[in-house]
């Protein structure tokens, strides 16, 4: 993806907030297992750091299972745009470990834990057994029917930047994001901004006037910075930029 899915924009906020705001109506506690790289927004949520985080999922359901107050805990990735409280009801309803297959795949993160689990977590880390398919299997879980369950879209999410930007342009009628311009560029273009399709960052930036350097074969040119809402430079031009997002085009003298 080249940039945290946290962040990415759904519904007018953060992935990662509006992922939060479709749990809490519908369980008791929710809980965000985050590592010490990552800054969140705000959210209304207990924020847990996984210690491991090379490890992949397992470790990140070892952190929250840690924590929880719950018997059972549903899981989810933070890229769950199409998440919906009745999906996750009926998977909590099934009263213990749950899970549903689609395309031949188990769902192992739109998928139902026991806290009772947690120790068999721990011997599987232990043994380098980091599969959390594998844990339900362990738990002999339920095979949940996906015809059975309501808005089965609820386990699609995205891994590269076109099904990002896939799915957002379905899901806006014209999302548009935002270019500002200072120093060289602002004087070339003779504006101080524009509003852009979204799109990759190369794409977004490729709605500047040619007139402008800008890059470098297919590089980004030396002489400029490009910062992402005014939060972090990026250089990556395959990155992709949201609905609302803001790109920040300014000499790279600026930056020191």
């Amino acid at each position: 993806m080249g940039r945290d899915k946290a962040w990415l924009p759904w519904a007018g906020v953060p992935m990662v907030s509006h992922v939060v705001a479709t749990l809490t109506p519908v369980v008791d506690e929710v809980i965000v297992v985050s590592s010490t790289d990552l800054d969140l927004p705000p959210l209304d949520a207990e924020i847990v750091c996984d210690r491991e985080p090379a490890l992949g999922p397992l470790s990140g359901i070892r952190e929250g299972l840690s924590v929880t107050r719950s018997d059972l805990a549903f899981v989810t990735a933070t890229d769950a745009p199409y998440l919906t409280p009745a999906f996750v009801r009926s998977m909590l309803d099934h009263n213990g470990a749950a899970a549903t297959i689609v395309d031949g795949h188990v769902q192992t993160l739109a998928a139902v834990y026991p806290r009772s689990s947690l120790d068999l977590v721990e011997e599987m880390i232990a043994a380098g057994r980091l599969r959390p398919v594998e844990l339900l299997e362990k738990l002999h879980y339920q095979h949940v029917d996906s015809d059975e369950l309501p808005d089965i879209r609820s386990v699609e999410g995205f891994n590269t930047p076109a099904e990002y930007l896939d799915a957002a342009r379905r899901a806006s009628e014209q999302p548009m994001a935002e270019l500002e311009f200072f120093g060289r560029a602002r004087m070339q273009m003779g504006l101080r901004g524009m509003s852009v399709p979204i799109g990759t960052l190369c794409e977004v930036l490729g709605c500047m006037a040619p007139s402008v350097d800008l890059f470098d074969g297919d590089s980004i040119a030396k002489q400029y910075l490009i910062s992402l809402d005014g939060l972090d430079f990026v250089r990556n031009p395959a990155i992709p930029v949201g609905e609302g997002e803001r790109i920040i085009v300014l000499d790279s003298s600026v930056g020191g």
